[in-house]
């Protein structure tokens, strides 16, 4: 069992590990070949604005792909890295101004598939138990990765194609190896998730209901599902506007500004703080998804502080480090938050959503900060109330998540009807189910209900094989984890 639950993680982390050494890598060498170029400050609006929203548009690509067209996931990856390494040769040794950023901000939207791919990868394959860490992990080893090749002469020189080229290769050999049987396949492991409520193929009550029968019931299933249908869809707004102002208020806190960059800052080697801030989030979310998202919030408070020491003797190393090992803890926090959902509600499309609305976050950031440059008091005040916002929506979404309302608890009596509309059970098995679940036995059955013990035998089975169960006890628990709060 041990065995069966690593695997899959260790071929996920692999896939994670590759693609974003490849795509930092990659924009990297796009960034300072483009810096000798232009200006640090129109690098800085090109890159981390125009550039992040570019990815964002290329995970929004594939999502929109493999949600009409789910068989065609890895297809879209290869085209994606070898677009990716086509737009990088030009990107990285164009002497043309024009032609650096063209094929740049190409690769940008290569970038933005890749990433759509990988964390698809993650929602599709790892367990809630490995997620974060698999995650946390993947972008720590490669971020040591590209610091060590940064100690070779080719990293900063148009030899880093070749590095580029031989992890193209390795990283579409690993995607069609890991591949192999398991296309379109869901992970297995149990989804006791309150948000799992609803089946790809939701049948409606009133059709399933007998005529004696319809009427109250179908009105409670049907308001119940109206309700939760409007619940989740106000969860996944928040969610989208809590990522987005999380990372907008930490890129407009700082915006790693590339005039830093060879004067006080050595990217790959301050990046190792990154890297560790992404580890710690990942086992600490993954230990408990509560006190993730605590940290995530509690780190906010880090934006404020360099805000504080803006203008200071405090070197901007300082600066850089505060900034790269907060922006750990929300990047593992955008990503789960999605990816858990994504997995819960078996909506995998969306699990790059957690990066897409946070690069947008990140983008406007970036620009409020090159923008309000100089204007502290603006800045200020401004960013206090992002903080706000961001606390506020934070809230709304915690609650979903951990703290549920008892007025949102579903009635027993409620619970009952939707899941045995979900499994088109009749009026009888249902008579049959509710002493099932206490645990009667078939004589007890037949005695309640005055029908034959064959009879009960003859619904049984009906109930066992609609529900996809092998036994009484299996039933129990499907019944009890599937409506867990």
């Amino acid at each position: 069992m041990r065995e069966s639950i690593k695997l899959p993680a260790a071929k996920s982390l692999t896939i994670i590990f590759l693609c974003f050494l490849l795509t930092s890598t990659g924009w990297l060498g796009w960034t300072y070949h483009l810096g000798s170029q232009i200006s640090a400050g129109a690098l800085d609006v090109m890159s981390m604005v125009v550039g992040y929203l570019l990815q964002a548009t290329g995970i929004g690509i594939f999502a929109a792909v493999v949600h009409r067209a789910p068989h065609l996931t890895h297809r879209v990856m290869f085209l994606a890295l070898a677009a990716h390494l086509a737009f990088m040769f030009p990107a990285i040794i164009s002497s043309y101004t024009a032609g650096t950023l063209t094929f740049g901000l190409l690769m940008n939207i290569a970038c933005g598939v890749i990433a759509g791919y990988y964390l698809y990868d993650l929602a599709d394959r790892v367990g809630p138990e490995r997620k974060a860490s698999v995650f946390g992990v993947g972008y720590g080893l490669s971020i040591l990765a590209s610091w060590v090749l940064s100690l070779t002469d080719w990293y900063y020189s148009g030899k880093v194609l070749i590095i580029c080229l031989v992890l193209t290769v390795v990283t579409m050999y690993a995607v069609r190896r890991f591949s192999d049987g398991e296309n379109g396949q869901k992970n297995s492991f149990e989804k006791n998730s309150r948000f799992l409520t609803d089946p790809p193929e939701r049948k409606k009550t009133g059709q399933e209901m007998a005529a004696s029968e319809r009427g109250t019931e179908e009105k409670t299933v049907s308001d119940g599902q109206k309700t939760q249908r409007s619940e989740k869809a106000d969860f996944f707004l928040y969610a989208c506007v809590l990522v987005f102002l999380f990372s907008l208020l930490n890129s407009s806190g700082f915006a790693f500004p590339s005039a830093d960059i060879g004067k006080y800052v050595n990217v790959e080697l301050f990046r190792l703080v990154y890297a560790v801030g992404l580890m710690i989030a990942g086992f600490v979310t993954d230990k408990n998804r509560k006190y993730g998202a605590v940290c995530a919030l509690t780190a906010l408070v880090i934006p404020f502080i360099i805000l504080s020491l803006r203008g200071t003797s405090v070197s901007a190393a300082v600066l850089w480090i505060l900034g790269y090992f907060s922006f750990g803890f929300y990047a593992v926090y955008r990503i789960i938050l999605f990816s858990d959902v994504a997995s819960e509600k078996n909506l995998i499309y969306l699990s790059g959503f957690g990066l897409l609305f946070g690069r947008l976050g990140d983008a406007l950031g970036e620009g409020i900060c090159l923008s309000l440059e100089g204007y502290v008091t603006v800045f200020v005040s401004l960013a206090a109330l992002l903080f706000a916002a961001t606390v506020m929506v934070f809230f709304k979404v915690y609650h979903y998540l951990y703290e549920p309302e008892p007025s949102r608890r579903q009635s027993e009596e409620e619970r009952f009807y939707q899941f045995s509309a979900q499994h088109d059970l009749s009026a009888r098995e249902r008579d049959v189910l509710r002493l099932l679940l206490k645990e009667k036995t078939n004589s007890e059955i037949a005695n309640a209900l005055s029908i034959s013990e064959n009879t009960v035998k003859f619904h049984v089975k009906n109930i066992l094989q609609k529900t996809g169960c092998k036994n009484r006890n299996s039933l129990v628990f499907m019944y009890v984890g599937f409506f867990d709060d």
